[in-house]
């Protein structure tokens, strides 16, 4: 059974409204977070106070969120993103940040 902290939840939640799951393709959106001690999103010791990175897929294209320190975020693209795909990885990317902001870091 996965058990997954409250901010990563909501986040979750919010991205499947956003970006409903069709049929289990969610236009090739998912998300892994993974905390200081390199432990991901679904494992059970998984703490979301020690986020360190997350890795965002969409459409073939990976996207690195990875703590610079403390409050800082360093966002990086790993391949070169579509023109056409810029408003929704601008929408996945707000959703994403909203709910980062809502956690008390370690």
């Amino acid at each position: 059974m996965m058990i997954m902290n409250e901010n990563m939840l909501n986040m979750l939640k919010e991205l499947d409204s956003e970006f409903p799951d069709n049929y289990g393709l969610r236009e090739g959106l998912r998300i892994d977070a993974i905390d200081l001690k390199d432990r991901y999103d679904d494992d059970i010791d998984f703490d979301e106070e020690l986020l360190d990175e997350l890795r965002i897929y969409y459409k073939n294209k990976t996207i690195l969120i990875k703590r610079y320190d403390r409050d800082n975020w360093v966002i990086e693209d790993e391949d070169y993103i579509k023109f056409e795909d810029f408003r929704e990885v601008g929408k996945i990317l707000s959703i994403v940040m909203k709910h980062i902001s809502r956690i008390e870091l370690d």
